[in-house]
């Protein structure tokens, strides 16, 4: 190393083969746990990708661009469901009534068909979008906020789907809102059972479904300042796909919910169990816990999956080991994958800033009293050690700890020059399997004739380097880069190919290149077409390909094109279409319930007599009155069902039980003709009675209620010859 470089630490660079990195991943970024896992995954969506590209432009396929896709699907939902409400009217009364008007291929019908299968396409891309971010390991180190923000926007997502399902009110919605209920009394916020408010439609509040239709409404523009979150440190991000791939799922959004109209099932009935209803997988999946499990099972299927989901940055990621600061960097310690700062070297020129794919570079005044007012300062919260800004500074300034600029650069032209007139392929290990196939001399093969070497990333080589070995004899430098959009680079990598034509600072300068100055190639990298690559090579070091420029990406031919739109809006449609469609049986038992339920005053009870002992015992100014709280009397059901009874207490609400009771209790019952006996106790007066006799029948609930202002009612039908002789029905 040259007297005017700086130190590193131990472990970069000391590696005579790329096979033998000592850093513990085959791509930029933080190490994590299953990395062999994650690689052998990633070389398969890899392969997905580039066979797909045979037949659509990457641009043009929404599994490719699940994340701009998704926002586009989601726009449409927000927009067909404000179009929805010509036709909607959000009341308990009349919500079922108005869909019930607009099925079928009318209209409305078809905007409502619209607003659900976008909705169902938004939640197929989010979960393929987590997916693909999973298998490229991009959850770890500084993309942990990224990827926790993700998992609250599915969650955000899902919610705003489930309140949705409750809006239509037919029978799917009645199971939503009960399994709603279930899992708020499993949470002590409310001072009353909330399940106890749908068990008869009578009991139904308009206000609550008024609240949900406002949730439901108000959610999405949390949706914005969520992925304000998701996307705080990417630079130049795009939020939309290309219009052609927009016009591509508007079309197949609107072909489908004009041959598939929406599903609308029974009215909701509280007192009735369903025996099949129609789920929409993709946000009533959950139902599948919620109704075996009443409310636990509701917060099992939610609360496990959005824990799981938010802990993966620190299950799956390990602990970075700390790299010691380099002298004269600007920047404190930082994990040896991230790059740090040499300040004595940087001219203050912002190109890094320019270039940071991840917002990760900011300028910052010098210390070191050199003319330059600025220097630039890496933000090690931020950085994913993606090494763009290596590739884009030409002072040397920007390092990475592991693969040391000048170290590196003078080994790779020491090996190269030791074999005489040779050809060079610098290849990025953030293609798939990179580091394996270095290990395993796949590269080797793919690029014979080329001395081949290892460098993080695409977008780490620096024109300055190009020209120094075009000018030491090398007869000509291949650039392999990752040619996928999310590479680990993301737009680095295109960046190397513009940097060497000349369009993009710092240029590639033919005139200290030598005579060999044209002699350069970037070459994308395919994993469903690695012959590509070998071809592209060969053709460049025999001199049989086209002058200048990276290779240019092929177009498919329109049959092609016009074949794979087709198959995948097919595809997507079934996936989206089918799950929304699903009769289900439902899971709760057939056999009917009687139900009870009631809100009653047990007697205030008096102070005790005062104990004079105990009344010695006490302060002056506390002596001659009670200090016990005073409380009502726990109140006593007595149930009598075909003669068998059974009594149960209950106290009242509040810490000092000085509230009403509110409590219901639900019994199994046997089909048929059953005498029903209720009798309540409130304290020493007489107690209240009520008796009635009807005919149970499979999957229906017999509810009675009781308020102090109304006295005993029969909800629901199913009772036949009621009689009353100490209580009140309609």
């Amino acid at each position: 190393m040259s007297a005017g470089s700086h130190d590193v630490p131990p472990s970069a660079g000391l590696m005579a083969e790329p096979a033998l990195l000592g850093h513990d991943t085959s791509a930029p970024g933080a190490p994590t746990r299953l990395d062999g896992l994650f690689r052998r995954l990633d070389r398969v969506v890899a392969w997905c990708d580039g066979w797909s590209r045979r037949w659509l432009p990457e641009a043009w396929n929404p599994l490719a661009q699940s994340g701009t896709a998704t926002n586009f699907a989601l726009a449409v939902a927000v927009v067909s469901g404000v179009a929805l409400l010509l036709w909607y009217s959000p009341s308990v009364q009349f919500a079922y009534s108005s869909l019930e008007a607009i099925g079928g291929r009318t209209l409305g019908g078809w905007v409502r068909a619209m607003h659900r299968y976008s909705s169902d396409l938004a939640m197929l891309l989010i979960l393929v979008h987590a997916g693909r971010m999973l298998v490229a390991r991009k959850f770890a180190g500084a993309r942990w906020i990224a990827w926790v923000s993700g998992v609250g926007l599915i969650a955000l997502v899902w919610f705003i789907g489930w309140t949705g399902y409750w809006l239509v009110w037919d029978q799917p919605a009645q199971q939503v809102a009960v399994t709603s209920m279930w899992g708020l009394d499993v949470v002590p916020i409310f001072g009353e059972p909330m399940s106890r408010l749908y068990l008869a439609d009578r009991l139904v509040p308009s206000l609550l479904f008024f609240v949900v239709f406002f949730l439901h409404m108000l959610l999405p523009l949390a949706i914005a300042v969520g992925l304000v979150v998701h996307l705080l440190r990417l630079n130049r991000v795009r939020l939309f796909p290309a219009r052609g791939l927009m016009a591509a799922l508007v079309l197949a959004l609107a072909l489908a919910s004009w041959l598939k109209p929406a599903p609308l099932d029974a009215p909701a009935r509280m007192a009735e169990k369903a025996e099949t209803f129609t789920v929409d997988a993709w946000y009533l999946t959950p139902l599948a816990l919620a109704l075996r499990l009443q409310g636990g099972g509701l917060w099992l299927a939610l609360g496990g999956g959005i824990v799981l989901g938010g802990l993966i940055p620190w299950v799956l990621g390990r602990r970075p080991t700390r790299a010691r600061r380099a002298p004269g960097a600007s920047s404190g310690p930082v994990a040896d994958w991230q790059t740090f700062v040499d300040e004595s070297r940087c001219h203050a020129c912002t190109q890094c800033v320019q270039d940071c794919p991840f917002d990760a570079v900011a300028m910052t005044t010098r210390s070191d009293g050199k003319r330059f007012e600025t220097r630039a300062l890496v933000d090690p919260a931020r950085c994913v050690g993606c090494a763009v800004c290596v590739g884009s500074c030409d002072s040397e300034a920007m390092n990475l700890p592991w693969f040391d600029t000048q170290r590196e650069e003078a080994r790779i032209e020491r090996e190269a020059l030791a074999g005489g007139e040779v050809w060079v392929a610098l290849v990025g290990g953030d293609i798939d399997g990179g580091r394996e196939r270095f290990a395993s001399g796949q590269w080797t093969t793919l690029l014979a004739g080329y001395s081949v070497h290892f460098v993080p990333t695409a977008s780490w080589v620096r024109p300055k380097f190009v020209e120094r070995l075009l000018a030491r004899g090398v007869r000509g430098v291949v650039v392999v880069r990752d040619v996928r959009t999310e590479s680990a680079a993301r737009d680095g990598n295109r960046w190397i190919g513009e940097r060497l034509a000349g369009t993009r600072k710092p240029a590639f300068r033919p005139a200290r290149a030598g005579d060999n100055a044209a002699a350069w190639r970037v070459l994308a990298f395919d994993a469903a077409r690695p012959a590509e690559l070998t071809r592209a090579a060969e053709a460049f070091r025999t001199g049989r390909d086209l002058p200048m420029a990276p290779t240019p990406r092929a177009t498919p031919a329109p049959w092609r094109l016009a074949l794979a739109g087709v198959a995948l809006a097919a595809g997507l449609g079934a996936a989206v279409v089918a799950p929304s469609h699903l009769r289900v049986v439902n899971p709760s038992s057939p056999a009917p319930e009687f139900v009870f339920s009631f809100k009653a005053l047990g007697e205030m009870q008096a102070a005790g007599e005062l104990d004079p002992e105990q009344e010695a015992k006490k302060p002056l100014h506390m002596r001659g009155r009670s200090t016990e709280k005073p409380h009502r009397a726990p109140v006593v059901v007595r149930l009598t069902i075909d003669g068998v009874s059974e009594e149960r207490t209950f106290r009242a609400k509040g810490i000092s039980e000085d509230g009403p009771v509110i409590a219901q209790w639900r019994v199994p019952i046997a089909t048929g003709s059953r005498v029903v006996s209720i009798e309540m106790q409130t304290g020493a007066a007489e107690p209240q009675r009520w008796e009635g006799a009807f005919v149970a029948t499979e999957r229906r609930l017999c509810v009675v209620t009781y308020d102090p202002g109304e006295g005993f009612r029969l909800e629901d039908l199913c009772g036949v010859m009621p009689s009353s002789p100490g209580g009140a029905l309609p």
